[in-house]
């Protein structure tokens, strides 16, 4: 087997850990604090009366762009020969690109240009993260993957409290998007700069057939049904989590906690800087802890089902009451668990790969399943609120109930997962 698919054994180095943990923190920079915290603004700025219907139409579409660019990314990635590895043409690509979806964020002001710059960001911030999950079973051993997820945890939120700070204070949105741009690119510049992997020599894999291309991204469910079942597992617990994070919380702490009586003086955009950073300072420990012992004891289901509970705790306090001492405590808990069961399944996905030469393939395959709900879901929510009205508590109160049953459906299908403890 040619040295770019065999299965890593040497440990990485710390200095490996934080530049791709620098790299894959500002990709999720441009995507989730982006949509956290400057983009429902800019949806709801263009008609205030119309943010719930206008989010489902720009969310969907940018959630369609991460739902083909991820498993594309990481099928090209899987078959580039070039000479600087796999991975690391697709980070620039991926990159620049990324960078000129944000650029046509900052100078948008009606609903088609939030759509086609939302778009580009998701379906080119995908690739660029396809390239940067590969790595992972690329390089890494399994006994030390938790570790490094937990690095990258690390590090993540961490960008993420910051630019989450600096972009909920910006009254300049083109400044703010110039702040993530810059940071994207001087991150993935400088973690492709450093990084070196083992070419794949052209002819190790069989010829480039569309049709066959096409056909690889169905992995049959009889025949690898551990990789099923993790979908699937993935698909729920996902789709729990975005019932209580993005632009349904935007909206909750906005018409129904009521923001401006809490934070006065301060935007809505604002308040959910201050929750994100109580979730950070409260998950990223607890996170890194979880990890440690992960890999000390080679077990990942029991911290990804101490995290899904965490969730559903959270799902089901915001539905039983807007008072702000609960919502900021459900909203923490929220944010622990996604952490938990984020970063250790995904240390546990990447040890049921199918194969070794389609692994950024097959991690995009398994990404769908966080895709999907960010494709239906905004589109549902909105007709529900609309129908109720976005400043009932009923209608938030039915989604985040949702959201903590499609947890527990998650939680029930994990056991079923063989060959990982």
């Amino acid at each position: 087997m040619t040295t770019a698919l065999q299965e890593p054994t040497q440990p990485v180095t710390l200095t490996f850990q934080v530049l791709l943990g620098l790299a894959s923190a500002s990709a999720l920079l441009a995507i989730m604090v982006v949509l956290s915290v400057l983009l429902p603004v800019q949806v709801a700025r263009v008609d205030p009366a119309a943010a719930a219907t206008n989010l489902a139409v720009v969310l969907p579409l940018g959630a369609f762009g991460a739902l083909v660019g991820n498993p594309l990314g990481g099928a090209l990635s899987d078959r580039t020969t070039s000479r600087f590895g796999r991975r690391r043409p697709w980070i620039v690509i991926g990159a620049l690109a990324t960078a000129a979806g944000l650029l046509i964020l900052a100078g948008s002001q009606m609903i088609a240009g939030l759509a086609l710059g939302w778009f580009m960001v998701q379906f080119f911030g995908n690739m660029l993260m396809a390239a940067h999950s590969a790595i992972l079973p690329d390089r890494v051993p399994a006994f030390q993957r938790g570790a490094t997820q937990a690095i990258l945890g690390l590090i993540s939120p961490v960008m993420m409290i910051g630019g989450a700070f600096y972009l909920g204070r910006v009254t300049d949105f083109r400044a703010g998007y110039g702040v993530v741009i810059a940071v994207l690119l001087a991150c993935n510049a400088l973690f492709a700069a450093w990084y070196r992997e083992p070419r794949l020599p052209a002819g190790a894999l069989p010829r480039l057939r569309i049709g066959a291309f096409l056909a690889s991204f169905w992995i049959n469910p009889r025949r690898q049904p551990n990789f099923a079942r993790v979908w699937l597992v993935w698909l729920f617990l996902w789709t729990g989590y975005i019932f209580g994070s993005g632009g349904f919380l935007f909206l909750y702490v906005q018409n129904v906690v009521g923001s401006a009586a809490h934070f006065p003086g301060l935007t809505v955009q604002e308040a959910m800087s201050q929750i994100q950073i109580v979730q950070t300072a409260v998950g990223v420990p607890l996170m890194m802890l979880a990890a440690f012992w992960s890999d000390r004891l080679q077990r990942r289901k029991v911290f990804i089902i101490a995290g899904g509970g965490l969730v559903i705790a959270g799902l089901i306090g915001m539905a039983l009451s807007a008072a702000w001492g609960i919502v900021l405590v459900a909203t923490t808990t929220i944010g622990v668990g996604f952490r938990f069961f984020f970063s250790l399944g995904q240390a546990l996905a990447t040890q049921i790969l199918p194969s070794a030469a389609d692994r950024g393939k097959d991690l995009g395959v398994l990404n769908i399943a966080s895709t999907v709900p960010q494709v239906i879901l905004p589109g549902l929510g909105a007709a529900l609120l609309n129908s109720l009205g976005v400043t009932s508590p009923m209608g938030y109160a039915i989604l985040f109930l949702s959201g903590a049953l499609s947890t527990v459906a998650g939680l029930l299908l994990l056991p079923q997962i063989r060959g990982v403890r």
